[in-house]
This record gives structure tokens, sequence and C-alpha cells, in this order.
């Protein structure tokens, strides 16, 4: 039998290395790919759980009651204190655990001054006074422009608390992770 050369067909060695060489390029651009969205995923599950934490240490502080909270600033002694350890059965620090992340969550109650502007009053005895008609009003001066009160000084009539809370993954990538915070009042409700 008579085998012509040009009949021959088949894959030679090289171009199976070719090939072999193009597929694990193939590979490692994927496994590049998947890794960085692993990481990513990990990053945005470590900011969810961050939210869910600020939402839940928030939610309580801000359900405690008026007299808990300033007995606590009361008790630094300044206007302002630091909430780094645990506070009425919640966990405050840097290095919270939640499932496998850690966190650092903290909290800051300070007495918050109000203000307010007094309102003007007419002036009477006006005799060009029309109640419908605002060009007749005329106002009485003020020497005293507003109040504050500010249960730091002691003013307790309309005694206010700002609560913030802040949490940050401690770890994974610190430069693309961020803080989340959150602010809220409580005021003096109980008398």
């Amino acid at each position: 039998m008579y085998h012509d050369k040009a009949d021959k067909s088949g894959v030679t060695l090289i171009e199976i290395v070719i090939a072999f060489f193009i597929l694990c390029v193939a590979a490692i651009s994927a496994s590049g790919l998947i890794s960085y969205g692993h990481k990513v995923t990990k990053a945005d599950y470590r900011q969810g759980e961050s939210l869910q934490i600020l939402v839940d240490r928030l939610n309580y502080l801000s359900s405690l009651p008026f007299a808990k909270l300033k007995a606590e600033i009361d008790k630094s002694g300044k206007a302002e204190v630091e909430l780094k350890s645990d506070f009425d059965g919640i966990k405050f620090g840097t290095a919270i655990v939640s499932g496998a992340n850690k966190y650092s969550v903290l909290g800051n109650l300070k007495y918050q001054p109000v203000t307010f502007n007094y309102l003007k009053q007419l002036k009477f005895p006006n005799k060009d006074y029309k109640p419908d008609d605002p060009r007749t009003w005329i106002f009485e001066d003020r020497t005293k422009k507003s109040e504050t009160f500010n249960a730091a000084t002691g003013d307790y009539a309309f005694a206010v608390i700002k609560i913030t809370v802040r949490v940050r993954p401690v770890e994974g990538d610190r430069k693309t992770e961020r803080e989340v915070a959150a602010i809220t009042f409580v005021s003096n409700t109980e008398g």
C-alpha cells in the first residue's frame, strides 16, 4: 500500500503545546477574576453587616430612657462620653465579633444645646392695626433674641442628648471599606 504524505492528518506536538498554553492563560485569567469577585463580595458583606450592627446599636440606645443616658454622661463628669466598652448589655469597642468578622463599634453620648428664637409680639396700642393686613402690624423690639437650654450646664427645661454610633470593619482592605455612622437625638420627655 502506498500512502501519500499529503494525506496524513493529525495534530502535532507543537499544536498541542500551543493549545495547552492558551488554555492555561485563559484559566489563570478566569481564576483571577473569580478571586477578585470573591474579595469584593466579602467586602460588600462586611459593609452590609456594618449597617446591621449600626441600626441595632442606634435603635437600642434611642429606646433607652433619657435618665439612663443622662446618668452615663453625668458619671463621666463631662458633657460628652465615648462608649468604648459594654453599656447596658450592648457591646461597644474596637474588636466586636459578628460571625467571622470583627468590627470597631463606637458610640457617643453628648448633651445637645437647644436654642429657641423668641417670637416677635405685636405692639399695642396700634390705632392702624387690621388683623387681615400685615402692612399695619407693628412688632415690639426685643432685647433678648434667643434662649439656649443646655443640659450640660444644668438647664433641663429642654434637655436633649445626641447619640452617635460609628461602625467600621476591622479586617479586610482598610482603604476601600468605609465606616458607617448615624446620629439621632433623645429628648427629655419624662419631666
